[in-house]
């Protein structure tokens, strides 16, 4: 069982207020000692949603790339903010690398040659296992949480965001080797995006649905385990911020 370490904000004095940092600061910090920072992997994961927003992954390798880089980055960031041992970290870090270089590499040559080279979006399966491994060891990495914080806060939610990042790229998955579309009609990354977001928080508006078997589980899957997300995780935090609070 381990402890959050406490942040600069958590180390101020009573009545104090906490010295100013800046971004040099933190990312120094991050380096030294990565371990429960959540809120570098929150940032990526922030990107990640604000990118598959507002393009389209699966039209070009050239778009994929602004996309798969912040969720390779969210991953490096998982990965140092849970503690993995140095090993399999440089493994991630490496596989990571050398993804991402092979995208830049067609990206370049599809920008050269003026032509868009098929089937970006069936590239995109293979970053299935990035965006899926990221919620995974987060909620492992805070389950060893005995005192609350503000890293597990902050981890809790990039959790959370992070699982509808997966789904989002699960229905493109899905729709890019499937021979029936999920919803109907081919869709851009942005609407999967939005979809996979109001799905999880339950908001159903409905202007998407489903239009298959598989899209409707899939759908009703997302929405069932965000609820158990916040009744199980959520729950879990919330009770060991009160025992906190009550030994403080």
């Amino acid at each position: 069982m381990t402890e959050a370490p406490a942040s600069a904000e958590e180390q101020a004095p009573p009545g104090g207020r906490p010295p100013h940092r800046g971004l040099k600061d933190v990312w120094r910090d991050w380096r030294a000692a990565p371990e429960d920072r959540f809120g570098v992997l929150l940032t990526f994961v922030l990107l990640t949603i604000v990118v598959s927003s507002l393009v389209d992954v699966g039209a070009s390798y050239g778009e994929s790339l602004a996309a798969h880089t912040m969720s390779g980055a969210a991953l490096v960031a998982a990965a140092r903010a849970t503690g993995m041992r140095p090993g399999p970290r440089r493994f991630v870090e490496a596989a990571v690398g050398v993804s991402l270089g092979f995208l830049v590499l067609v990206a370049v040559f599809e920008a050269a040659s003026g032509t868009a080279v098929p089937d970006a979006s069936r590239a995109d399966p293979v970053w299935l296992v990035v965006v899926l491994m990221v919620p995974v060891l987060v909620i492992r990495r805070l389950m060893r949480h005995t005192v609350v914080g503000l890293r597990t806060v902050l981890g809790t939610i990039a959790a959370y965001l992070q699982i509808a990042v997966a789904y989002a790229a699960v229905y493109q998955a899905v729709d890019a080797w499937s021979s029936a579309w999920l919803f109907g009609e081919p869709l851009t990354s942005s609407v999967y995006t939005y979809l996979s977001l109001t799905t999880i928080s339950t908001l159903g508006i409905g202007d998407v649905a489903p239009a298959t078997d598989l899209a409707r589980l899939l759908v009703s899957s997302e929405a069932v385990f965000g609820q158990l997300f916040l009744v199980t995780v959520v729950a879990i935090v919330v009770a060991r911020f009160a025992t906190t609070s009550r030994r403080e």
